[in-house]
């Protein structure tokens, strides 16, 4: 079995995106730590690419996640009422690759959210902590044995 550089830079962002989130004490360095896993990609564009989709993708379903958390927190079906928007949000401006990542954090917020005074504070966690783990990826892409491509 032989490890690539690419193997080598996706783990040394993971560690990095959870080390970042340890230093300034966010509560999940899971999302930074996943952000940074799904966006290394084999170049440049392709992982500035998959960042630009995951985070537009974010800001969508961190949004809608948290009007709905407030209005309707875990409530099955303006979860899937949420779903259904989201889906039909993300067609209408063309950000098909962006549909599984809104729908996944608008549901992190929308049923993880137990008190809607605290919506807001967690949907603006989950953009922050993905916003790290993307930023991560693509400098570590750049700056670690850069890609030929």
């Amino acid at each position: 079995m032989t490890i690539g550089m690419r193997n080598i830079k996706t783990a040394l962002a993971v560690f990095l995106s959870i080390v970042v989130s340890s230093l300034i004490k966010l509560d999940y360095p899971f999302y930074a730590a996943i952000a940074s896993l799904v966006c290394m990609q084999s170049s440049i564009e392709k992982t500035y690419e998959t960042g630009k989709n995951r985070m537009l993708g974010t800001i969508v379903g961190a949004f809608l996640g948290f009007i709905f958390a407030t209005l309707f927190p875990t409530n099955a079906i303006f979860s899937a009422i949420g779903i259904i928007i989201i889906i039909s949000i993300c067609n209408k401006l063309e950000w098909n690759d962006t549909i599984s990542m809104a729908g996944i954090v608008f549901l992190a917020i929308m049923l993880n959210i137990k008190d809607n005074k605290h919506a807001l504070i967690y949907s603006y966690k989950r953009l922050f902590e993905t916003l790290i783990g993307i930023v991560i990826a693509f400098l570590v892409n750049v700056f670690i044995a850069p890609p030929e491509n």
